[in-house]
């Protein structure tokens, strides 16, 4: 965000904001995709459950250094 808001005050603003979103939308797509598709098979408790016990173990993994 920060190169982002350095270009604008340097280049033409328009520029950078068409190309920003541009790149937000090629960033972002397959994830929706991938979403749309996954909702067909998963339910969107266990994709809860899944989330909660993957921030669990990402949080005892930093408190014992792993990361």
């Amino acid at each position: 965000m920060l190169a982002t808001i350095v270009l604008g005050a340097a280049q033409s603003p328009w520029g950078v904001a068409s190309v920003a979103i541009a790149g937000h939308l090629v960033a972002t797509s397959p994830a929706i995709l991938g979403g749309a598709f996954l909702a067909n098979y998963i339910s969107e408790k266990l994709v809860g459950y899944l989330g909660g016990v993957l921030f669990l173990v990402f949080d005892v993994a930093t408190l014992f250094g792993v990361f």
